[in-house]
């Protein structure tokens, strides 16, 4: 079957994933982001890696991309793509044409062997990374753990790793603590933090740690843009994160499912954060509402 040509995009499914906030997030760059001469991108916490492909593919003067995250099996996996994507497809092939076929039970029965195996961490790297998209795509939430029953998985979506393979090809993988990420940065760099949300560790002593970070980032006069929940600990109030990064621009943003709701259900989202240590006007929502959803973000 001929591979369709599209573009690079996320080959996992991952939670607080921008795929939703792409457009007003572009809008929301340095307004001389497209002219500016040899960017360096560095993402400390990729993740599904959305604002990544989006990036790579829209701005040609970025020059040189910096991805890391703390989870060393995706970071394993994003190696894999990169350096060896056709053999992982071969592997992934492999999968779908053992699990398909089977009935609900049946799968059920595979995914619980295929976790067993993933968490005995004796494979190879091909192995490893056909399994953790195996178990991200068979799984609820992504999360790899409890088996989520679908007509349809897209296990080997062939298609969309060939052209992240393409995209990675010269990205530098790390996978260590996100202020390790600064030794990387040089001349005109760019640093798009999206830190993780809905984990116990990240708690108001990493708020704060993070604060710092930004704050020497911008000391040293590299742009930078984060976005986030309005509260990721228990320990802040409803707008501790807002109040943190006071001294910065702070705007709120909904996703593209947000706006299009009724004001009703609108009301019982939750905006992200939008922190920048530059200023440029972007939409709120109620612009949007007055141009009356004309596009869509």
């Amino acid at each position: 079957m001929a591979v369709t040509n599209i573009g690079a995009q996320p080959f996992i499914r991952w939670q607080g994933a921008k795929s939703q906030y792409l457009r007003i997030l572009s809008k929301a760059l340095p307004a001389d982001f497209a002219s500016t001469p040899d960017v360096t991108y560095i993402e400390p916490f990729v993740g599904s890696g959305s604002m990544l492909f989006h990036m790579l593919q829209t701005y040609p003067n970025i020059t040189r991309a910096v991805i890391n995250d703390n989870n060393l099996d995706l970071m394993r996996v994003y190696n894999t793509v990169r350096d060896r994507a056709q053999e992982l497809i071969a592997e992934l092939r492999k999968t779908e044409k053992q699990f398909l076929p089977l009935d609900d039970d049946g799968r059920r029965h595979y995914f619980d062997e295929a976790r067993e195996e993933f968490g005995e961490r004796l494979v190879d790297g091909i192995r490893h990374a056909a399994l953790f998209i195996f178990l991200n795509k068979t799984s609820v939430g992504g999360q790899g753990q409890k088996f989520r029953a679908s007509r349809h998985y897209g296990i080997c979506e062939e298609a969309v790793l060939l052209a992240d393979a393409k995209v990675l090809k010269d990205v530098t993988i790390l996978c260590d603590d996100y202020e390790k990420t600064y030794n990387e940065a040089c001349g005109n760099t760019f640093f798009y933090l999206d830190p993780p949300s809905g984990i116990p560790q990240w708690d108001l002593r990493e708020q704060i740690r993070l604060k710092k970070f930004c704050d020497l980032l911008n000391f040293r006069h590299f742009d930078w843009m984060l976005t986030g929940s309005e509260c990721r600990s228990k320990r802040l109030s409803a707008n501790g994160v807002e109040q943190l990064y006071s001294n910065y621009d702070v705007q709120r943003i909904w996703s593209q499912q947000a706006i299009k709701a009724t004001p009703e259900k609108r009301e019982k989202q939750q905006p992200e954060l939008l922190v920048r240590n530059f200023q440029r006007e972007i939409l709120s929502l109620r612009a949007m509402q007055c141009t009356q959803l004309s596009f869509a973000f």
